[in-house]
């Protein structure tokens, strides 16, 4: 009797022991120590590294209970970069907390929620992540620790 075996457990057994295959040795017969790169660490922003993005940004972004149009505003006050985020149905909050590693920019904040869009009440974590896209910003925005995600292109202006 001859059993069909699914390509995706064929394919997964082939991920799983090419990496015995392709073992490397040195001399010895001994594996190489893996290399130890670290990831790169955030460091602040400076105005400096702001100046193409400082101004006015427009995000549209499509929520479950409609579009919106989020306003990020990237200024220098007292020598220091912070940005301003604002909805038609909420208030400018201050962000201070902008971090960059390569050309991708991370603002993070947390506030108090309540209010007209979900019946949620109580403490909220943002981190939104920009990255320059030609004269664009791919924005993903991440809610309590991936709780709720969204992501829109902001234009200028």
């Amino acid at each position: 009797m001859s059993r069909r075996v699914p390509m995706f457990l064929v394919l997964a057994a082939l991920v799983a022991t090419g990496s015995i295959f392709a073992a490397r040795t040195d001399a010895a017969g001994q594996a190489p120590a893996p290399a130890t790169r670290k990831p790169a660490a955030p460091v602040p922003v400076t105005p400096a590294d702001m100046a193409a993005l400082m101004g006015r940004w427009q995000i549209p972004l499509a929520t479950p209970t409609g579009r919106i149009v989020a306003n990020l505003v990237l200024r220098v006050e007292a020598g220091k970069v912070v940005a301003g985020v604002s909805a038609p149905q909420f208030p400018e909050h201050k962000i201070t907390d902008i971090t960059r590693i390569g050309q991708v920019i991370t603002l993070k904040a947390s506030t108090e929620y309540s209010g007209a869009l979900t019946a949620y009440s109580g403490p909220v974590s943002m981190v939104l992540t920009l990255t320059p896209k030609g004269p664009d910003l791919a924005a993903w925005f991440d809610f309590n620790d991936s709780g709720f995600q969204i992501g829109g292109t902001g234009k200028k202006g």
